[in-house]
């Protein structure tokens, strides 16, 4: 009888636990996702549900996400080692992997992660191989090295992704009522504004991309500006992911075609660098540059954030505060503002360089790449 009084009385825990969780989660819920916080005064999620004709985006079509950036994974390697491989071979790009004496000892101890060996380590894998301490060092330094093809293959995937994505933000965007015109951005919003399904993939191709970036970036060519592309990635990931729940798809649209309009003119001089056609590489910098100052430091700021600053209260209504998303919003535009300055001072030194030097210099960006 004890023990029958005892499980009850555990199992009565057990109920009263999972129903305080339970209400913990549900007003924590409710705090998460109110309205004040995330929508202008006056307009409720009950506002953002597809009805009365309007297709409005829903949190729920995002759920698509991990799936797509599991399969952009798969055909990312599926192409840079089986088709990007083999196009950087045919233009004369040689890795410099090939330039490695093979050495099974200093492979397993790399594999097994010890990349920088210090000096009590040097030694006693000298001792191991029979090398002094000297080619150790260097063999380990050149490991190090991401190799020259796998830096093309990277920059053509990117180079690939950039204009596919902009040929397709061009297509989706040109044709629509109110991208030439500012003003009109924001008219409608919420109440008369309709996100078609051309839209939604866009906005699906672009989230599971920078995700897919995130993730990558731990894996591929270390680069100086390590932190500052993780921030990038992380605000874009926000700013895209954000404008899409509070239907802000107008504005989320225009930064990601204005991102895109760039990127690729940059992977594209990488890979001709790589190739040694110089005269190609400049010329694809030189644009690429044009590009970047045009849309990032004039178009951008003077436009985009200037519209949305201008016109959101006047015609989407009040905010409760500044603490509010959509302020949210215009604070991480300004951080990537900050990060198109820094990448811009960047630029405009290889710019200087290159006018001085007459031919693009290394990444500014990259530890290792080679001229």
């Amino acid at each position: 009888m004890e023990v029958l009084t005892s499980w009850l009385m555990s199992e009565t825990s057990v109920t009263m636990i999972i129903k305080n969780m339970d209400s913990v989660l549900t007003r924590f819920k409710d705090w998460f996702w109110n309205s004040d916080f995330w929508l202008p005064h006056g307009f409720t999620w009950e506002d953002i549900k597809s009805k009365d004709g309007y297709n409005r985006p829903q949190l729920s079509d995002l759920y698509i996400i991990p799936f797509l950036t599991i399969a952009l994974l798969i055909v990312r390697y599926i192409f840079e080692n089986y088709i990007a491989f083999h196009f950087c071979k045919m233009i004369g790009i040689r890795s410099r992997n090939d330039d490695i004496v093979k050495n099974d000892i200093c492979n397993q101890i790399f594999a097994g992660g010890t990349k920088n060996p210090n000096m009590g380590r040097l030694k006693e894998i000298a001792e191991q191989t029979g090398w002094s301490t000297h080619q150790v060092s260097s063999w380990f330094r050149k490991k190090r090295k991401t190799s020259l093809m796998g830096k093309a293959t990277e920059s053509c995937w990117r180079c690939l992704v950039y204009t596919v994505f902009f040929a397709y933000g061009c297509y989706v965007l040109f044709k629509t009522d109110w991208f030439w015109d500012t003003k009109k951005w924001l008219v409608g919003y919420i109440s008369h504004q309709s996100i078609t399904q051309e839209m939604k993939w866009y906005y699906y191709m672009e989230l599971s991309f920078y995700v897919s970036l995130l993730i990558s970036q731990f894996t591929d060519t270390k680069r100086k500006d390590f932190f500052q592309l993780f921030v990038h990635h992380i605000l874009t990931i926000i700013l895209i992911i954000g404008s899409y729940i509070i239907a802000h798809f107008r504005f989320g649209a225009i930064i990601m075609l204005l991102h895109d309009s760039s990127d690729y003119w940059l992977e594209g001089a990488k890979i001709a660098n790589y190739a040694k056609t110089q005269k190609l590489c400049d010329i694809l910098f030189v644009v690429f540059a044009v590009t970047f100052f045009l849309s990032r430091w004039v178009y951008f700021p003077f436009w985009v954030m200037w519209t949305f600053i201008n016109d959101n209260s006047s015609v989407s209504g009040p905010l409760q505060s500044y603490i509010t998303f959509p302020y949210i919003f215009l604070y991480m535009c300004i951080g990537l503002l900050f990060l198109h300055f820094y990448w811009g001072f960047l630029i405009a030194n290889m710019v200087y360089k290159f006018t001085v030097a007459g031919k693009v210099e290394k990444d500014a960006r990259s530890d290792e790449d080679s001229d």
